[in-house]
């Protein structure tokens, strides 16, 4: 059984692990209609393409853009009465995940990778979907909006790398919100697009799925890309792992060994060195994170890190370093599954 490269994989819940157009649109809009009627409100009642338009966002904030001539307390009462009409089909059993959802969990298990989830939803729903649906048969930990300390998904996916003790992982979802929460944390995201989000099919990823059985042939695919650069330069001693912070500088470095052992290469992988330490390295590779990663990549200022615009500052000196050693071979590593050549 092959290596998975990473060691965590966080997922998005609705829409990427469960197919919530099953049990969703139909109990909202049988909500709405009672509730209407119970209230004589005269107004349409949303299409199952708004109400999957809600899946994985806060609904709280869904539910103020749809139903935004209600006053506040009635759109309270609604929400309150499809989240209730939900849970009665769940009970029933309408809920169940995506195809090829329960064979890839089951062959990443298999491999050790810790698996969590990560999800815009309440606690009594996320209870369903892990003990009702039956996921906690895989996930070993799981965020909602409702979890302790939990602002946003981003401090989901914070919380759940510390949970696993790595930084070392892939998140996959639906959105562009699951995106940016993934990127706000400085980790490759992909896209399982599931129509559920208008205009949401290309919002930019390192990858994009047709469903979630490609998911691990495509992760898989950084190995071979790897391997590639090490063909490159056969006679190099040395490799220098450099750029910004949360650029997946240290995940590299070490599977850059991992790869190095098993092609049986004695290769030296220096994670970050100051250009000082370059002039030893007789042959070098530079893995250079691209600058507008971390700009592109942050809704303002990257979590437990200085201002972009300071740490801009150190990263030419640093490449410069890199481009006076002879054979020095330059990376683009802004898609953290596939790395590409500059030089």
């Amino acid at each position: 059984m092959t290596r998975f490269p990473f060691h965590a994989v966080i997922f998005d819940l609705d829409g990427t692990l469960v197919a919530t157009e099953r049990y969703w649109p139909d109990a909202a809009r049988s909500a709405t209609r009672a509730f209407f009627e119970e209230r004589g409100i005269t107004r349409s009642i949303p299409a199952s393409s708004e109400w999957l338009s809600m899946v994985g966002r806060p609904l709280e904030e869904a539910f103020a853009e749809s139903f935004s001539d209600l006053d506040p307390g009635a759109r309270t009462a609604l929400l309150e009465a499809c989240q209730a009409s939900e849970a009665a089909r769940l009970g029933r059993g309408h809920a169940a995940l995506l195809g090829g959802v329960a064979e890839t969990l089951d062959q990443l298990q298999a491999r050790g990778v810790r698996l969590g989830v990560a999800s815009n939803c309440g606690l009594d729903y996320l209870d369903a979907m892990l003990n009702g649906l039956g996921l906690s048969r895989w996930i070993e930990q799981a965020r909602c909006l409702r979890s302790p300390g939990v602002g946003d998904k981003a401090d989901m996916i914070a919380e759940l790398l510390d949970q696993f003790e790595t930084r070392s992982a892939v998140v996959v979802g639906d959105r562009r919100g699951d995106r940016d929460a993934t990127w706000e944390n400085g980790l490759p995201f992909v896209h399982v697009p599931r129509g559920y989000g208008m205009g949401e099919m290309d919002i930019g990823a390192e990858a994009v799925l047709d469903g979630m059985d490609q998911l691990i042939e495509r992760v898989e695919k950084r190995d071979a890309v790897l391997h590639g650069i090490l063909e490159d330069l056969p006679s190099a001693e040395a490799v220098a792992v450099t750029g910004l912070p949360l650029a997946g500088k240290s995940i590299l470095s070490e599977d850059l060994r991992r790869v190095a052992r098993e092609a049986g290469r004695a290769l030296t992988v220096l994670d970050d060195p100051q250009p000082d330490a370059l002039q030893a390295c007789e042959a070098v590779i530079g893995l250079i994170a691209s600058e507008e990663v971390l700009v592109r990549r942050a809704r303002g200022q990257r979590r437990g890190v200085e201002p972009v615009v300071e740490l801009l500052e150190s990263l030419p000196e640093r490449r410069a370093g890199l481009d006076a050693q002879p054979g020095a071979l330059l990376l683009d590593v802004d898609n953290l599954l596939a790395p590409k050549r500059l030089a």
